[in-house]
């Protein structure tokens, strides 16, 4: 709650958030699906209530701190004394099943928000389900799960995708399982596939590098998603790092929507552009 405060005490006009369904229908503002990744508390975060989880406080390296771990319903409740805070952007993350009740319950957490939310997420199917239940929803998707690249990092055995496909990308569909044709139709046929996975009009959360990737293999994936009405976000990219300032300059000139990085003042002054 600490770091979320600051961004909108210093004005910040949209703000990211990490979002994990406790037991009893409120969230806690965490990323991962065990207590002890990022708390002094141990066990699964969804069996955890909200009074069990305000009284934990979270880790940095394995060291206790003083900050308790927030509640998205906190968040809300701090967010509306802020009229500056334009989108609070609430990733809900996938560790446990996405039911009715677990999304029944988010959107009534947000009610006091009312158009003031995006909910993002990397699982699909709750995205079309939320949108089911709330038509005027603001949401966006990260396919992250669906197609990926190697970036050289330690990669979770245990989130898709799972295999390298014939064109060097990480995706377990069948049109990665050999070389078929140009890399730029595969590309295409990927974007029309995951095209249909989530509801119309909405943002793409998409990794810069693989972006990246996509462009030099010379599929424009950004102008596929702009022509089908949606916007394109990519992450994450800080201005401390020359090549993230090099790759985020490369998005903005061929259009990028928005960019996600943890200093937006310093990155927008260092590409002379104004960044949400």
């Amino acid at each position: 709650m600490r770091s979320l405060r600051f961004c909108l005490e210093a004005g910040a006009r949209v703000v990211e958030v990490d979002v994990t369904p406790l037991s009893g229908g409120d969230f806690a503002l965490l990323h991962d699906g065990q207590l002890d990744t990022a708390t002094d508390g141990a066990g699964s975060v969804f069996t955890a209530t909200a009074d069990q989880v305000r009284r934990l406080h979270y880790t940095v390296r394995g060291a206790s701190t003083d900050e308790p771990v927030g509640l998205l319903s906190q968040a809300v409740s701090l967010a509306r004394d802020y009229p500056c805070l334009e989108e609070l952007q609430l990733d809900l993350k996938p560790h446990f099943p996405l039911t009715d009740d677990v999304l029944s319950g988010l959107l009534r957490q947000i009610a006091p928000l009312e158009r003031r939310v995006r909910v993002t997420s990397v699982a699909d199917w709750a995205l079309r389900r939320l949108r089911g239940m709330d038509g005027d929803l603001h949401l966006g998707f990260d396919p992250l799960l669906y197609l990926d690249v190697e970036t050289g990092e330690e990669q979770d055995e245990a989130t898709p995708p799972f295999r390298v496909s014939a064109y060097g990308y990480r995706d377990d569909h069948p049109l990665g399982s050999r070389i078929w044709g140009p890399t730029t139709d595969y590309l295409a046929a990927r974007a029309e596939a995951l095209a249909t996975q989530v509801p119309a009009g909405i943002i793409w959360y998409i990794d810069a590098h693989l972006l990246a990737r996509v462009l030099g293999d010379g599929f424009d994936w950004i102008a596929y998603l702009h022509d089908r009405g949606a916007q394109v976000d990519a992450w994450t990219l800080d201005a401390d790092r020359p090549e993230q300032v090099t790759l985020a300059r490369r998005l903005v000139a061929v259009g990028i929507d928005r960019i996600t990085t943890n200093d937006a003042p310093r990155l927008s002054r260092v590409l002379d552009k104004v960044l949400i």
